[in-house]
């Protein structure tokens, strides 16, 4: 079988043996699950997606470049979020630029102060709502 590792082989022969090891690869991923990739798993408490309340990006809607956006403008936490107007963040991605008008920040203090709560399974429920409504 190993026989080009002595005689040498051909470029068909080698090709064969990578598509059965590319295809091998792919099924043990495929029915073992990728040991590489990982679910996000709740650090803390049943159902919490994190335990840093500076952590904005819990909030469905926002994402790394839109925490930044908001931190600059001085709210950094969950609680800040939770009492800051829909008004003032649509603000903020206004003079963001063009590429963040499409974002709609009027639920993001109800989704902040869930996270503030600790209301995880409240929050879970109402993301897969807001997901499921686009």
């Amino acid at each position: 079988m190993f026989d080009f590792l002595t005689n040498g082989c051909g470029l068909g022969e080698i090709l064969f043996m990578l598509a059965v090891a590319a295809l091998l690869g792919w099924l043990l991923r495929h029915f073992m699950g990728d040991g590489d990739r990982q679910e996000a798993q709740p650090i803390a408490g049943a159902g919490a997606l994190s335990t840093d309340n500076n952590d904005l990006k819990v909030v469905e809607g926002i994402g790394p470049k839109i925490e930044e956006l908001l931190k600059a403008d001085g709210i950094n936490t969950w609680a800040m979020l939770a009492s800051v107007d829909a008004n003032r963040l649509q603000g903020i991605l206004d003079a963001a630029g063009n590429r963040f008008k499409m974002h709609d920040p009027r639920t993001w203090p109800e989704q902040a102060e869930m996270a503030h709560e600790g209301k995880w399974d409240e929050l879970k429920e109402y993301q897969d709502f807001l997901s499921g409504g686009r």
